[in-house]
């Protein structure tokens, strides 16, 4: 039987079962509950995806792997790794969107990416992508070979550029974009809701920094 509180979870309210960790006599085990079974609590988003917090008490629940917290382990670096890569898509979304959006901008008659004010800022936009992505793919291939160790390290880089330096690249393709970049018409805006969002699932930047300080 499970029984305690659970924060912010998307679509727990839609989901078959709400998969989640819980303390075990011999660790943390994953368990699956019906959502039946748990008193939810509709929770807003800045994505405007549905999400709930939820209390249980005395809830079946199913467990999944083992009770020694290595399948918890597992997802939660699964997890990390999938938080990661979308912070990394979306960024090269804004990107994109930004940079054909500086080539067809004009202001005071030429184009905004002749400026050379905005080319150095949009590179420092394309090298914050291009470190991401490099953190992601070494953290998942490492992951893919069962180098777990080796692939915290690469990861926990990744989730402190996805809450540092990506971030501030999404606020400079707002700034690059002038005020139609926080027009809820143009999609810039969901791009940058979506960065925030998971950089606020990963802790933000002083977490991340905890982190790897506890790996060194």
């Amino acid at each position: 039987m499970l029984d305690g509180a659970k924060g912010t979870t998307p679509y727990a309210a839609q989901a078959a079962r709400i998969l989640l960790p819980a303390a075990t006599a011999t660790g943390v085990g994953l368990f699956l509950v019906d959502p039946a079974e748990a008193d939810l609590r509709p929770v807003p988003t800045s994505t405007g995806e549905p999400a709930a917090a939820f209390t249980l008490e005395g809830a079946s629940g199913e467990l999944v792997g083992a009770e020694d917290g290595t399948a918890a382990g597992g997802l939660r670096r699964l997890t990390l790794a999938g938080n990661i890569a979308v912070t990394s898509g979306v960024l090269a979304g804004a990107l994109a969107l930004t940079t054909d959006y500086i080539r067809t901008r004009k202001q005071f008659g030429r184009a905004l990416a002749e400026f050379q004010a905005v080319t150095v800022q949009i590179a420092d936009v394309y090298i914050a992508a291009r470190a991401l992505d490099v953190a992601v793919w070494s953290g998942a291939w490492r992951l893919a070979e069962g180098a777990d160790e080796e692939a915290e390290a690469d990861l926990a880089v990744g989730a402190l550029t996805a809450t540092d330096q990506a971030l501030r690249a999404l606020y400079t393709c707002q700034h690059l974009h002038g005020g139609i970049g926080v027009d809820v018409t143009y999609p810039l805006h969901r791009y940058f809701a979506w960065g925030k969002h998971h950089a606020h699932l990963l802790g933000g930047v002083e977490a991340r920094l905890d982190t790897i300080g506890a790996l060194v």
